[in-house]
C-alpha cells in the first residue's frame, strides 16, 4: 500500500496516521464533494457537518477503488480547493 495517492479530478491523498484511510491535503468545495458519487470509483459517499461550534470542517468519507484497490478516502469540506 502506498503511502501517497493521486485521486483522479482530487488532487493528492496521503495514507493517514492509522493506515486505515487516505486524507486528501486539500479541503474540497460542496460542489466537488457532491459530484463524487457520479465518479466511477466513488461507491458510496458520507458527509458530516461542521461541529464543536464551527471549529471542526465538515468532512466527507468515501469508500473509493482504483485499479482494481479499494481504499477509503476522507478530507474536509471548505473554501480552499
Amino acid at each position: 500500500m502506498n503511502n501517497i495517492r493521486n485521486v483522479p479530478g482530487l488532487g493528492i491523498a496521503r495514507l493517514d496516521r492509522g493506515g486505515v484511510a487516505y486524507r486528501l491535503v486539500e479541503p474540497l468545495t460542496i460542489d466537488e464533494v457532491a459530484g463524487l458519487p457520479r465518479e466511477t470509483w466513488c461507491h458510496r459517499l458520507t458527509v458530516t457537518d461542521a461541529s464543536a461550534g464551527g471549529r471542526c470542517a465538515a468532512e466527507f468519507h468515501a469508500i473509493c477503488e482504483l485499479d482494481g484497490e479499494p481504499f477509503v478516502l476522507v478530507g474536509r469540506i471548505g473554501e480552499g480547493a
